[in-house]
């Protein structure tokens, strides 16, 4: 997702008054969900190749690891909020995040977005963030998850900075639950004191239908994004140079994915495998 637009809340709540946001668009042109306000997300810089590359045949080390083994959260690696706790955001989306919207089992975290009312939300669902347990300059981020489908869902894992400033944000994965085929790749960073961001997008699988593993390698320099090991998507402008957390997490309605609609199951969850995080 995106604290940049969608992720507008936690700039809310952890930059306070000051931060700069810039609105999502009304009338004719929010009817463009499938555009993120104030976000090209082009394709000039996609830059697919042939084999799978992965961090250890970079030579990256692994600095960082989730298995979701055994039935409840490593609470020693994260948080279930945004920092001070906030379980909601702005951006029109409709999750509570409840400290009983996921679970852990067979292996897997289940991020789970249920039609409950909760917290003035009408919706509840999960989340998880390493805030405060680790962050890190630079490097291989990774997860391997699958996500539901129906309109409104909007499963993310992304990054944001560990010391609370925004931007910048690195998207490494965004879908919209009615593009289950769809992921969207975004870098978002100050431009002329305000927010701006650019990204790209890769068109494959149903990517509800199983496990699929997403990454980012972060250089000093550069930016790529990879799906199943492959790079769909890669910048060399407006690199972050801040330690950065992880967040993984299951939104629900909002300016972007727009609501659910009659055809939305619930409940459904974005099932995560495992997330990793290397560094050379």
């Amino acid at each position: 997702m995106t604290l940049s637009y969608n992720r507008m809340r936690l700039a809310a709540a952890t930059m306070g008054a000051s931060a700069a946001i810039l609105l999502a668009p009304t009338g004719a042109a929010a009817q463009q969900r499938h555009h993120e306000a104030g976000v090209n997300h082009g394709m000039d810089h996609v830059t697919p190749h042939n084999g799978e590359i992965t961090a250890v045949s970079l030579g990256y080390h692994l600095t960082f690891s989730s298995n979701f083994n055994g039935t409840t959260l490593n609470r020693k690696k994260w948080i279930d909020s945004y920092p001070g706790g906030v379980r909601t955001h702005s951006n029109n989306e409709q999750q509570y995040y409840s400290p009983h919207g996921y679970n852990v089992s067979h292996g897997a975290l289940h991020l789970i977005g249920s039609h409950v009312p909760m917290g003035g939300m009408q919706y509840t669902s999960g989340m998880i963030a390493s805030y405060g347990h680790f962050a890190q300059k630079y490097g291989w981020f990774e997860i391997r998850a699958k996500f539901p489908a129906g309109k409104g869902y909007w499963p993310a894992f992304w990054l944001l900075p560990s010391d609370r400033s925004w931007p910048p944000e690195v998207d490494i994965l965004e879908i919209l639950g009615d593009q289950p085929d769809k992921v969207y790749l975004t870098n978002h960073y100050s431009q002329d004191g305000r927010p701006a961001g650019k990204g790209g997008f890769y068109v494959g699988p149903d990517f509800s239908k199983g496990y699929h593993t997403f990454s980012l390698q972060w250089t000093p320099t550069k930016l790529v994004w990879y799906v199943d090991g492959v790079a769909r998507y890669s910048t060399t402008a407006n690199i972050p140079h801040v330690p950065m957390y992880v967040i993984a997490n299951l939104a629900i309605g909002g300016d972007w994915p727009g609501m659910p609609d009659a055809n939305t199951k619930f409940p459904q969850s974005m099932d995560v495998d495992w997330i990793r995080v290397y560094q050379k």
